[in-house]
């Protein structure tokens, strides 16, 4: 037994026409081809599906209970041609995304929930690990686009410099380095609060303290960032961390920058995406985030 889609709708049709004549038209078919679509179906279950009546087709029981099944299936076979044209059209679909932790916690937190409300049926994954881990991802196909504190190592990348970000030293602002220029001497004798080993984050504070002449004689090891600055708040210590990551807290006065006479370097968050691979789902992600492009 085999049944079509082209049977099940003519069904549907003669259902919801009680005529054979009024399906054809509605399907744009000829009446005989509406005619043996209905007999190879009936043929097929073995059952009648329609009585004759002075006032035109009547199902009977069997068709009543063919008719919700058929329903259901070309409701189905709707939904999936929706669901591939909507995903053509980037209107649909999943976006498998990436980012380290500063961009996605801090800045596609707030982009994702704008995209999700422009694009309702969208679904939206964001995994968040080490730029390296991240690039790692989208070079084998697991993340769709992401974002990353570096420029790709990888030479199948493409990649766009997204938004720029420096790191900085954060106190409390109860703090007495809050008020007045620290020396590295100040530096050096003060507790400091770092990121996880290997971090990009911790290795970048490491060199720009380096940098300064700061030797780092007391510190407690932190895996988040929002542990961190919970951490510098109550004066716990000093920290390093991206800009991104601290700029509402700055703006509130829950943190305080802390003055130095070093070189304050700007490095750049990065979007990144295999060569080819782009789609208009990701054009319209990246149009979300305001990526520049050409």
């Amino acid at each position: 037994m085999r049944i079509t889609l082209k049977q099940l709708l003519v069904f549907q049709a003669i259902s919801q026409t009680q005529q054979v004549s009024k399906a054809a038209r509605q399907l744009h078919l000829s009446v005989p081809a509406v005619s043996m679509s209905l007999k190879e179906l009936e043929s097929s279950l073995g059952a009648r599906l329609f009585e004759r009546t002075p006032h035109g087709l009547v199902m009977t029981d069997s068709g009543n209970l063919v008719l919700a099944h058929a329903n259901k299936v070309l409701n189905q076979v709707n939904q999936l041609e929706q669901l591939f044209k909507e995903q053509a059209q980037g209107v649909g679909g999943t976006l498998n995304i990436g980012a380290n932790k500063t961009s996605g916690n801090y800045v596609l937190s707030k982009k994702l929930p704008l995209f999700k409300t422009q694009y309702p049926n969208v679904n939206t994954r964001l995994k968040i690990l080490s730029s390296s881990a991240i690039e790692e991802m989208v070079h084998n196909n697991a993340l769709d686009l992401a974002f990353i504190s570096r420029k790709p190592s990888d030479k199948e990348m493409e990649y766009i410099r997204w938004r720029s970000d420096r790191l900085c030293i954060v106190v409390s602002p109860g703090h007495k380095l809050a008020h007045r220029p620290a020396t590295a001497a100040d530096l050096s004798a003060a507790t400091w609060i770092l990121d996880e080993e290997e971090s990009a984050t911790r290795v970048e504070s490491l060199h720009i303290l380096r940098e300064l002449g700061v030797t780092v004689q007391d510190e407690i090891v932190m895996n988040t960032m929002g542990a961190i600055k919970r951490a510098v708040g109550t004066g716990l210590g000093l920290s390093i961390l991206p800009l991104l990551s601290v700029d509402a807290e700055l703006e509130r006065g829950d943190l305080v920058e802390v003055a130095t006479d070093g070189h304050r370097e700007s490095r750049y968050i990065y979007a990144i995406y295999k060569r080819d691979n782009l789609t208009p789902l990701m054009e319209r992600f990246l149009d979300c985030c305001e990526v520049p492009r050409a």
